[in-house]
């Protein structure tokens, strides 16, 4: 039983099209929440972000086996064979952004909780939002088979990374100049990190993209200025 609805009268690949952009209306919708959640601290939207997961991973389920279908009956070459690959491939982005949207929103059960430390709740709302632009933008590059525009995107994401980095040693400073803000500074760690990785699957749907369009992979190295992994952590005597 197909998750949308029947779609009469249309190709299998224009269903599978079809499926997917509906499947990232719903994972656009779930991380815009999971991030809106965070903002207002706000229990009862996070776990509407998490039921939603649900049909996330029931969509990806259905385009995986409607591809499947479809290349089993249908013998494609060139841009049909990889409109139908790549569709699983994006699909399977859009189920781990559902993914992280969710964790966000598990998170955020804790972090309400907790005293809010209002700098850094800030400056992970404006990370969240900076990656719901880029996952929209790259969403619209997919619609309108926009290799240009998903370039863009591919270029960017550096500038989330060093958000990330700037994020991470200002939860690490909190963390140590006040221990009662350890156990919310370790959420809020992760959930930075979530919407450092929803930049990441953005940056795949371009490389995908790329490779639909193209037939060729994006050439040179992906941008990545996630520094977090060096950060030494700074010790008690260290903060000011």
């Amino acid at each position: 039983m197909a998750i949308f609805g029947a779609k009469r009268d249309l190709s299998p690949r224009r269903v599978l099209e079809i499926d997917v952009a509906q499947m990232a209306a719903l994972a656009e919708r779930q991380l815009s929440d999971a991030i809106a959640s965070f903002e207002r601290r706000d229990p009862s939207l996070a776990k509407i972000v998490m039921a939603a997961d649900l049909r996330i991973d029931a969509a990806h389920q259905h385009i995986e086996e409607h591809a499947v279908r479809i290349l089993e009956e249908k013998r494609l070459t060139g841009v049909k064979l990889r409109e139908v690959f790549i569709a699983v491939k994006v699909a399977g982005e859009l189920e781990r952004i559902g993914d992280l949207a969710k964790n966000t929103a598990k998170r955020l059960l804790v972090v309400s909780q907790e005293p809010p430390i209002d700098s850094v709740a800030s400056g992970i709302v404006r990370m969240g939002r900076q990656c719901l632009v880029q996952f929209s933008d790259v969403l619209d590059a997919y619609s309108n088979r926009d290799v240009r525009a998903a370039q863009a995107v591919w270029g960017a994401d550096d500038n989330i990374d060093e958000l990330y980095n700037s994020l991470f040693e200002e939860i690490l400073t909190a963390m140590m100049r006040d221990p009662k803000h350890v156990n919310g500074c370790t959420h809020l760690v992760f959930i930075a990190k979530n919407f450092e990785r929803v930049g990441d699957h953005a940056t795949n749907i371009a490389e995908a993209l790329h490779f639909l369009v193209t037939g060729d992979q994006v050439a040179g190295a992906r941008p990545k200025g996630d520094e977090t992994a060096t950060t030494a952590v700074p010790l008690p005597n260290e903060v000011v």
